[in-house]
């Protein structure tokens, strides 16, 4: 399951570093009561599973050469780290860290458990961790270091310009002041916050495009509707999940999994296939419209008979295979494919078992029905999904879009709850998120491991623009979200409604920028054509965003 450990913290032991010479100072020990946090996570070390990210029991000799046992590496922040030891029967032990000795020795009245502050001797990236000495012989001590957590911090911390991110408040400034209705940006530079900003307004405008007189400013702890960043930071994590823990094979086809998925070439399709948008589908199929393009078949305002429709009835439209063809089908069978493995509706699956255990309070489907008001939201589309009034359905409820997923297929055909659409949250929960798909697990949870990182996050051999569901910025075919600075090892991806997310493990960089550049009024262009105002700007347009961030890192 992924819920699991806070922090084990049964006593405080601090070392203090002063140039090469390691100087110990115990500090606040003090054994804690039974039935705490912390006991718990106590019982979690003893119960044997392997927690954190890395979860070593030393000495061990099970390497014929001398330079490989007792010797591990594990990912941290500059300033930032803890190892969590079981003593056993040890007195006194010796570690290196990059290269720094740590001699320790633990008095009985310290008892069996210690936290270690190790922020002192971290670096950004690889650490390396080494045990020199244990005493006494025949002693073994158990070291468990946490999975990095993000903090604040500032431009100057990361080794940014401040007067370049400067740049970025103008930019978007200015575009507020020509109509733009509003962004929070969160940067965050090798676990630390070293920008977060909210700009504009979280509503602006009435559903006739008119400018309110009294438009709501914007939070930096605002919800947005995520749209298609829903397929990562939702549906692609459970799955990611669901292989980590052994119940699911991508390789496997979809049929073993959903008996009904069959006819017309079902059989053959695989779970990597919805993964890589090559299963052979067309982009989207209109279930919230009577007078859809496939019939009065398709139509479905009932979310079983819409997942029964996928998986049984939806045709396709070109062979398995080959290059990408981006398709809301994909990730909608998906979402069917969490719900029949776990046995729980996606939304109920990944809100109880991964966003809460997180400590992530606002990053939830539904938000208006979950104790979330309005005004904590960001507005999106000002007449329903009219686009103002060119587009009319049964099912339209009108007025301005708050608070309800505004892809039409996920609010009206799937009641807010989709593999490819549906989640909401803020800047700030969102890059905790997004450090998930960099370190694999928070504090001392594994949710998925490094080797399964890379296999969802490497570019795809038929189409190096995508990953298993991740987009890559290789080659720079996607300068336009990546920006033109980007790292070969780059991935993310894109939302309708004005949400980008890049995550640059080379840098160590994560980038969050959420707008709602759909709240704008509808732009005619002739008889039939028309697009949202919002989408001219550059705010909303990501790539200058993003070019401008990595201009500040030089």
């Amino acid at each position: 399951m992924l819920t699991g450990a806070k922090r084990l913290l049964l006593v405080s032991v601090i070392l203090t570093l002063t140039s090469c010479a390691a100087v110990q100072h115990w500090l606040a020990v003090s054994p804690l009561p039974l039935g705490s946090q912390t006991e718990i996570q106590r019982q979690a070390l003893l119960s044997g599973k392997a927690v954190g990210q890395l979860d070593v029991s030393w000495p061990q000799t099970s390497s014929k050469r001398a330079w490989v046992n007792n010797r591990a590496g594990f990912t941290a922040y500059r300033q930032q780290g803890q190892l969590l030891v079981d003593l056993g029967s040890t007195q006194s032990f010796t570690l290196s860290i990059n290269g720094t000795v740590l001699p320790i020795t633990a008095p009985a009245a310290l008892g069996r458990y210690l936290t270690l502050d190790i922020s002192k001797v971290t670096r950004d990236g690889l650490n390396q961790l080494e045990l020199l000495d244990i005493q006494p012989l025949g002693a073994q001590l158990r070291i468990v270091v946490p999975y990095p957590r993000l903090v604040d911090g500032t431009a100057e911390d990361a080794a940014m310009s401040v007067q370049t991110l400067a740049q970025l408040d103008e930019l978007i400034e200015r575009e507020i002041t020509m109509g733009f209705a509003g962004a929070v940006l969160l940067i965050a530079k090798d676990g630390k916050i070293v920008k977060h900003t909210a700009y504009g307004y979280a509503s602006r405008y009435d559903t006739t495009g008119k400018a309110l007189a009294q438009p709501e400013p914007m939070q930096t702890d605002t919800l947005f509707d995520l749209a298609s960043n829903t397929k990562m930071y939702a549906t692609n994590y459970a799955i990611m999940h669901l292989v980590h823990s052994g119940q699911l094979d991508i390789n496997l086809p979809l049929q073993h999994y959903l008996a009904e998925y069959q006819g017309d070439g079902r059989e053959q399709r695989l779970v990597r296939d919805l993964l890589l948008h090559n299963a052979g589908y067309e982009p989207e199929v209109h279930f919230h419209k009577p007078d859809n393009r496939h019939g009065a078949a398709f139509y479905s305002t009932d979310r079983a008979r819409s997942m029964q429709l996928i998986a049984t009835q939806v045709p396709f439209v070109r062979e398995r295979g080959g290059k990408a063809v981006y398709s809301d089908i994909d990730y909608m069978l998906l979402g069917l494919l969490i719900e029949r493995i776990t046995g729980m509706p996606q939304d109920q699956y990944l809100e109880q078992q991964l966003y809460r255990p997180m400590g992530l309070k606002q990053t939830l489907f539904n938000p208006l029905r979950k104790g979330i008001a309005a005004t904590q939201i960001a507005a999106t589309e000002l007449d329903g999904n009219s686009r103002g009034g060119r587009v009319q359905f049964p099912a339209d409820q009108g007025g301005v879009v708050r608070g309800t997923v505004h892809d039409e297929k996920a609010r009206y055909a799937f009641d807010g709850v989709a593999g490819h659409a549906g989640l909401f949250s803020t800047a700030r929960e969102t890059a905790n998120l997004a450090m998930l798909a960099l370190h694999g697990g928070y504090e001392l949870t594994p949710v998925f491991s490094q080797a399964i990182i890379q296999q969802f996050v490497r570019p795809s051999v038929s189409d190096h623009t995508v990953g298993l569901g991740w987009r890559t910025a290789v080659q720079g075919d996607l300068n336009w979200h990546f920006g033109p600075y980007a790292s070969a090892y780059a991935f993310g991806h894109t939302g309708w409604t004005g949400t980008a997310t890049l995550i640059d493990p080379y840098y160590g960089l994560v980038v969050v920028l959420l707008t709602n550049k759909k709240h704008s009024p509808i732009v005619a262009q002739g008889d039939d054509s028309y697009y949202f105002a919002g989408d001219q700007f550059e705010t909303g347009m990501y790539g200058s965003i993003m070019s401008k961030i990595y201009q500040a890192m030089q």
